[in-house]
């Protein structure tokens, strides 16, 4: 391939399609990493509950012969993991970083164990019979150039990823919820004073954080791939992370810098088609992610000084 028909690649329906597809568990885990960071408990669990929900869905799913279920249980992992998070930060008062990097090592070698006990295997899930979730062909829309082909053919997550972004920005900055949610973040003592339950709203907020992380990890084996490999976030999770980081709040910084991330993402999955070596081409997603936080170090330089 040639640089010419390298570039081309990158203005065409095809291209935004793959962007969206892999953006989307970038999107759900800095969705994750937002809703518990703006309510003052950082979920550095992200990566770890996106393993253990990739791992759940695929193998309930088999067992079930149902996606949906696999779906619904890759859900309850995600929350079971929240709650343990939530029991160690908020009831024995532990750091929520230590108790995030906790679960991440857990589950990284957890998950190796599971996947060896339930298949034999330590590298993928391929001997189970597990389900994909649909993809959706959007009704009228299909039917249109371009647009068509852009919007229309994602997995069902897809979908649910967009709707849950939207709600979730209505339910930052229009509701009663969303400014308790970001009084806790700010200053927990002066959101009791004026008499906000400081223990329920971050509880509500780890917990969705956990669902959010879950979707992430059972779209990876549910619908970007259609099994569980070891290692298969990738550092997906670490990514969210740091799109959160960036976004300092600002829920459409975050969207913004995910989208970045995902474009990045998405050459990656061109490039890799070329004579590039793979090693190189890899790194595209981790380099914007480093850039981002240097930005977001400068951006705090130059405030101190002011």
């Amino acid at each position: 391939m040639n640089n010419i028909d390298i570039v081309s690649t990158f203005f065409t329906p095809a291209f935004i399609f793959v962007v969206i597809r892999v953006g989307v568990p970038l999107m759900f885990a800095s969705m994750s990493a937002y809703v518990a960071s703006i309510s003052g408990i950082p979920n550095i669990a992200v990566e770890g509950i996106m393993i253990m929900a990739a791992l759940f869905g695929v193998y309930f799913s088999a067992m079930t012969a149902s996606a949906w279920l696999g779906l619904l249980g890759a859900i309850g992992i995600g929350i079971i993991m929240a709650l343990v998070m939530a029991f160690f930060t908020m009831k024995m008062k532990a750091n929520p970083i230590m108790i995030g990097i906790a679960l991440n090592l857990f589950a990284a070698d957890f998950s190796v164990w599971l996947l060896l006990v339930w298949t034999g295997s330590k590298g993928t899930t391929a001997a189970l019979p597990s389900k994909v979730l649909p993809t959706i062909d959007i009704p009228v829309i299909k039917d249109i150039p371009i647009l068509g082909e852009i919007i229309s053919g994602h997995y069902f997550l897809t979908y649910v990823c967009i709707a849950l972004a939207i709600l979730i920005w209505i339910l930052v900055y229009k509701t009663p919820f969303g400014l308790r949610m970001k009084a806790c973040g700010l200053d927990e003592h002066t959101a009791e004073s004026v008499g906000v339950k400081v223990q329920k709203v971050r509880l509500i907020a780890i917990i969705l954080s956990g669902i959010l992380a879950a979707m992430a990890g059972a779209y990876l084996s549910m619908g970007y791939l259609s099994m569980f490999s070891s290692n298969m976030t990738a550092s997906r999770g670490w990514i969210g992370i740091a799109a959160e980081a960036v976004g300092q709040g600002n829920f459409l910084i975050v969207v913004l810098t995910t989208i970045v991330f995902a474009i990045a993402q998405g050459v990656v999955n061109q490039l890799i088609l070329t004579n590039l070596p793979a090693e190189l081409v890899n790194i595209i997603p981790y380099v914007c992610v480093l850039i981002g936080l240097v930005m977001l170090s400068v951006r705090e330089c130059q405030k101190a000084k002011k």
